[in-house]
């Protein structure tokens, strides 16, 4: 389903973006779901995100794409969070641009501000049964004039099915627990010294997270050890 946005029609748009995609034009950036398009015409900005590869890595994009427009489609308007404008040939994924900075290059201006907005952005999307599952990319969090947080990219959020649905709510419970540990690690820059009692309450680490980290430090010592090897 697609809402007609102001002096652009579906059709206008739909050739836009299939022109974009054969010609490798207009490309903005890239994701895990594929390539993300910027749109500028008709006084609008807009996102168009659409899969990219072929055979399996294409169909499993496709899936991610998908799946964020259904996250989007769950959402009530929530200040922080892109606007979607629908599907177009359930494929291309429409959506609110957003002016803002990547927080790891961003500069805030009050960070106990807007962790707090976070936090509470983080705490809504909960609320309509949402969990992101990958905010300690950061990429994924924009920061706005300095001080307001946008998340971005729902492909791998999680959805709280209602009803007896025991994985899926155990999934969920999961992904909420990575929203909080991201952002106790963001706001503290994964210096989990400082951490605050107050704050602490909100960081858990999963088994996911400290196997993760274990093969990530073993990785680590493994290269400098070879490297240290290589360059006697």
């Amino acid at each position: 389903m697609f809402r007609d946005i102001e002096n652009i029609t579906e059709s206008e748009l739909l050739q836009w973006i299939r022109a974009s995609v054969k010609e490798g034009s207009n490309i903005l950036s890239h994701g895990y779901q594929g390539h993300v398009y910027l749109y500028e015409d008709k006084g609008q900005r807009l996102i168009l995100k659409a899969p990219m590869g072929w055979g399996l890595g294409r169909l499993i994009r496709l899936a991610m794409l998908r799946n964020e427009y259904r996250v989007y489609s769950r959402l009530p308007e929530i200040q922080g969070i892109p606007h979607c404008y629908g599907l177009l040939d359930g494929r291309y994924i429409v959506l609110e641009y957003i002016h803002g900075v990547p927080i790891r290059s961003a500069q805030i201006t009050d960070r106990s501000v807007f962790f707090g907005s976070l936090l509470s952005l983080v705490k809504e999307l909960h609320k309509a049964g949402i969990a992101h599952t990958d905010l300690k990319k950061k990429d994924n969090l924009l920061v706005v004039e300095g001080k307001t947080p946008y998340v971005i990219d729902f492909g791998v959020a999680i959805v709280r099915k209602p009803g007896f649905a025991p994985l899926n709510h155990y999934l969920y419970n999961l992904a909420s627990t990575f929203d909080f540990n991201a952002w106790v690690k963001l706001k503290y820059d994964g210096k989990y010294e400082n951490v605050t009692e107050e704050d602490r309450k909100y960081y858990n680490r999963t088994l996911v997270e400290k196997v993760s980290r274990w093969i990530k430090d073993t990785y680590l010592i493994m290269k400098k050890a070879i490297m240290g090897y290589s360059s006697r």
